[in-house]
């Protein structure tokens, strides 16, 4: 083999070598490293400022204990490294084991060792020791502490601006059990290392670890000091071989003279350096080479045999020349004069050796070798860990945590609902109190019911929907392992590089109430940019939740600030969408908060606080069990509901009127609703306004399952119109007069996470009646009872709503109508089949505006003139100006836009424009176009009294200039019953 060809292999298994150890080991940037444990970091200056003096690329670690339950010398650690010498801070961990029942005193040592990081550790090194007063000390105990202490250095030592501190964990026994048991409990992306105590097998060690957690190196805390100060090297160059990455040395009080040999192994031993036994001699007790990565030269660790006077080296290696003695109290180096070569060896004699020596040896280069001058270049890009990015994030977060102790906010809460083509928003805003460790109080001190401000002072108390609290959150530090993540990759979002993160249950959501989403890290910060997730394995009232929270920069005082280690990075606008399950029916429901006014750590906090709870103003609180009202009691002291109220009472009236009814239909009634009727987890809605009646039961967890039930009636007791258009004209001679009512039968269940399924059974009863004009020889269509059996499926998300439903229906009497030699009449139409599909969204702007499309096709089969699709305000699909029963269709295609603006908080316009292509070709509509536009308003009046309006003209098609009008208002009631937080 060629000499060239030779350099070129050697070059790429050293470089193969170095790279193995991956990144975080490279870190220490030395091989063999060495250090001292002192008594008093103080007591090791005096040492390290003698000669030989330490360079600024030197690695020499002088290590001294630290008890975090007492005080701290936070100027320690900088004097070391203004000595020249990097600090390594033992910090010893008193808390008994459990830890978990002992999380105050835990934590306490926690702020001690982030103060200790944040002032003086950044840079350096911290180690954490555990040894608690008292129980046996247990992997998931020894891998929360970890997780946990990692989390308080990395984030305080990155804000301090001294750099990243690097952790360690231990010493530990090196029980192979143990440690397995520790990494099963994810700890890889916390540990930067771990201390080994000296009687360790560190060759064992390093090929479990290289199992366990690939390259994390290895520190032996600490070998006794041997009797000459020179034998240190050996001790460290053989533990080097044997795996470790730095080896401590208890010397409590150094001298120059001691440390002068370590400081001599600090500067030779600097660099990319890597352990090889083919260039290590023979001929001593022990010899030890390391291969310099810049350019193959070696640094020799020779350790004499005991009483020896002379010590002779053999290297086999013929590119090996200039062998020099370095110095152990000096530094300098000497020619070593007794050399030779022969056979391919270079053969080195040295006189009166002391416990250990220091040579560098040179290698020839390629030109001198009379070869090739090749260059092998190895490049590697390292894709940074997912766990590690995690634990960076929570570092950032802790120490976020630690700086922000309160904050007051305004902030506003929306609530949207999305009922077919229209839409309500009812919105909450007031001051918002939050101080760590406690959670939030809220102040509703203004309502608004779409965009206009509630006149009453006494402000309208919903019920809280809300879904469950989670059992855990995603990138939490927990005795659990409830998640489990995964890098997708890089992107973009509002200008921050960012990592992508997903996160997912551990069981797939088979152990509870968890999430499962995304989460963008900044690549720069570790700051969250966004989070989206949904949250699965939910019970009760909401049977799904989507949220997307945005966070953004501010200041120390609460300003927009650019993004940087020292600003607070907070969520200041969450979206979400949520599906509740009310009444047997499928409701999504939209929530936006957005925070605004931030006052960060500022004076009066509390005073404000006292004063919002002093006040009349409703107020509620984020409780373990979610939001909870804050009620006052006799004495005007604030405590919280554990119990909602549950029911609540309206008084409703209104008039309406269309070209169906021969007056204005004068409505006036009550609307009772309660969410736990009876204490039994039960629904109950009964709606009773005149001539209009509909009640409600619901069972929204059908024994237990996440199946819901229901039973309905519902029924009007005044007669309707129901006129007839053919080929464009009013045939009045055949107009009837038709009222309904109905029992229906409801059972639903969630399908995922966005999707529902509902089935029902309807008995409903049609009765038929004549108008004015009806001709004498007209048949009326025969009292019947209509069996009908639906399916619903309804996919909600992102604000978006399809649904798609079909209805198998049956008359159970179905005989001839209409006038004599009527050829529209089927026998077979006693059983006919509808369907249609529904999409709708609404934007939702600044301001309370809002913009709703809603998308329709509605078709049958078998369909006749008292089953086709009806248009009007309480009709299948809704046509501003249109009066019910005046065209019916087989086929529909809709579209409705809908927007809505308010103007200075105290009236609500919103503006409707509908068309849509009816086709019934027996009657002569062939996608004929009905088309209207209405105007209608909302605004609130004194008395917790709100009113609702709306008047549209027909625009085209065979209602065109017919006006259609309605007007309502609505008066709440308090309600009394109460259930307790489910």
């Amino acid at each position: 083999m060629s000499a060239s060809r030779k350099v070129t292999l050697w070059t790429v298994a050293v470089m193969l070598t170095v790279m193995s150890g991956e990144l975080r080991a490279a870190r220490l940037d030395c091989a063999p490293c060495a250090g001292v444990r002192v008594e008093a970091p103080m007591a090791a200056l005096a040492a390290l400022a003698g000669d030989p003096a330490l360079g600024s690329d030197d690695r020499l670690f002088v290590a001294w204990t630290v008890e975090l339950g007492g005080e701290v010398d936070l100027a320690a650690a900088d004097a070391v490294r203004r000595a020249g010498a990097e600090p390594w801070v033992r910090t010893v961990f008193r808390t008994p084991a459990p830890l978990r029942q002992n999380l105050e005193r835990f934590e306490g040592e926690i702020r001690t060792l982030t103060a200790l990081a944040g002032g003086a550790g950044g840079g350096g090194t911290i180690q954490a020791v555990w040894e608690p007063a008292g129980g046996a000390m247990t992997a998931d105990d020894l891998a929360y502490l970890i997780k946990r202490a990692a989390v308080a250095v990395t984030g305080a030592a990155g804000r301090s601006g001294t750099g990243e501190a690097a952790f360690f964990v231990g010493p530990v026994s090196g029980d192979e059990s143990f440690l397995r048991q520790l990494y099963g409990e994810e700890v890889a992306a916390y540990v930067d290392g771990i201390a080994v105590t000296p009687g360790a097998d560190l060759e064992a060690l390093t090929i479990l670890l290289a199992e366990l957690d690939p390259g994390v190196p290895l520190a032996v805390d600490a070998l006794a000091w041997p009797d000459a100060p020179a034998g240190a090297l050996a001790r460290a160059a053989e533990s080097a071989v044997a795996g470790a990455a730095v080896t401590f040395f208890d010397l409590p009080r150094p001298t120059a003279e001691a440390l002068a040999p370590l400081k001599v192994l600090a500067r030779e031993f600097a660099g990319d350096l890597s352990y090889s036994q083919t260039a290590s001699p023979t001929g001593a007790a022990g010899a030890w080479a390391f291969v310099r990565g810049e350019d193959l030269d070696l640094r020799v660790v020779v350790e004499p045999a005991a009483g020896s006077d002379k010590v002779s080296l053999s290297f086999d290696d013929p590119q090996l020349a200039s062998p020099r003695q370095v110095s152990l109290e000096s530094g300098e180096d000497d020619i070593i004069f007794d050399q030779s070569r022969g056979g391919g060896r270079l053969f080195v004699t040295l006189d009166d050796p002391t416990a250990a020596l220091l040579l560098r040896v040179d290698r020839l280069s390629a030109q001198e070798l009379q070869g090739l001058d090749e260059r092998i270049e190895v490049a590697d890009e390292r894709q940074m860990p997912v766990e590690e990015i995690l634990r960076r994030l929570q570092a950032f977060e802790d120490d976020q945590a630690r700086r922000l102790d309160h904050y007051q906010s305004r902030n506003i809460l929306h609530l949207r609902i999305q009922a077919g083509p229209g839409s309500i928003e009812a919105s909450y805003a007031g001051d918002f109190f939050y101080r760590r460790g406690q959670g939030f109080d809220w102040v509703w001190q203004d309502f608004y019911v779409d965009g206009v401000k509630w006149k009453s002072k006494q402000l309208p108390e919903l019920p809280l929907f809300q879904p469950e609290k989670a059992a855990a959150l995603p990138v939490e530090i927990r005795f659990t392992k409830d998640y489990r993540y995964s890098l997708r990759g890089t992107d973009t979002i509002d200008g921050r590089d960012c990592w992508v993160v997903d996160f997912e249950p551990v069981d797939g959501g088979a152990g509870g109430n968890l999430f499962q989403g995304t989460v963008w890290v900044d690549r720069e910060l570790y700051a969250r940019v966004r989070t989206r997730a949904s949250q699965i394995g939910l019970e009760g009232d909401v049977i799904s939740n989507e949220e997307t929270t945005f966070f953004e920069p501010v200041d120390d005082v609460g300003n927009a600030s650019q993004w940087g280690q020292q600003a607070f990075v907070l969520p200041l606008r969450i979206v979400s969408q949520q599906v509740l399950s009310l009444f047997s029916a499928t409701v999504p429901l939209e929530r936006e908060t957005e925070v605004t006014e931030l006052r960060l750590n500022g004076a009066g906090f509390e005073q404000a606080r006292e004063a919002a709870l002093a006040s009349d103003f409703t107020m509620v609180r984020d409780t373990e069990k979610g939001l909870r009202y804050l009620r006052k009691d006799e004495s005007g002291e604030r405590y919280v509901e554990e119990e909602q109220d549950t029911s609540r009472l309206f008084l409703v009236g209104g008039v309406f009127w269309d070209e169906t009814v021969d007056f204005p239909l004068p409505l006036a009634g009550l609307n009772y609703l309660d969410f736990d009727f009876r204490d039994s987890g039960n629904q109950l809605n009964v709606f009773f306004a005149g001539p209009f009646i509909n009640a409600n039961l619901a069972e929204p967890e059908l024994f237990g399952s996440r199946w819901n039930a229901g039973v309905a009636l519902s029924g009007f007791f005044v007669d309707f119109g129901d006129e007839l258009f053919r080929d464009g004209e009013e045939v009045e001679a055949e107009e009837v007069e038709s009222r309904s009512s109905s029992v229906s039968l409801f059972l639903g269940r969630p399908l995922g996470r966005f999707a529902k399924l509902d089935l029902t059974y309807r008995l409903g009863t049609t009765s038929y009646g004549r108008a004015d004009d009806t001709a004498e020889d007209f048949v009326l269509p025969q009292d019947t009872l209509t069996h009908t059996a639906q399916a619903e499926l309804f996919y909600d998300r992102s604000g978006y709503r399809l649904g798609i439903s079909g209805s198998l229906n049956r008359r159970a009497d179905w005989e001839f109508w209409g006038l004599p030699g009527n050829t529209e009449f089927d026998p077979d139409q006693e059983e006919y089949v509808r369907w249609q599909v529904n999409l709708s969204k609404t934007f939702w702007l600044r301001n309370f505006r809002a913009f709703t499309v809603n998308l329709e096709h509605l078709d049958g089969e078998n369909l006749d003139r008292f089953s086709r699709y009806d248009f009007g305000l309480f009709a299948d699909s809704n046509v501003a100006g249109y009066p019910s029963g005046l065209v019916r269709a087989d086929e529909v295609q809709g579209a409705h836009l809908e927007y809505g603006i308010n103007a200075a908080d105290k009236i609500r316009f919103e503006v409707e424009a509908d068309a849509v292509w009816a086709t019934a070709e027996d009657i002569g509509l062939d996608r004929e176009l009905l088309a209207g536009i209405g105007v209608g308003g909302t605004l609130t009046l004194p008395w917790q009294m709100l009113v609702d309006f709306e008047i549209g003209t027909a625009l085209d098609g065979p209602a065109e200039g017919d006006v259609a009008a309605r007007i309502f208002f609505l008066k709440l009631f308090k309600g009394k019953n109460k259930r307790k937080a489910r």
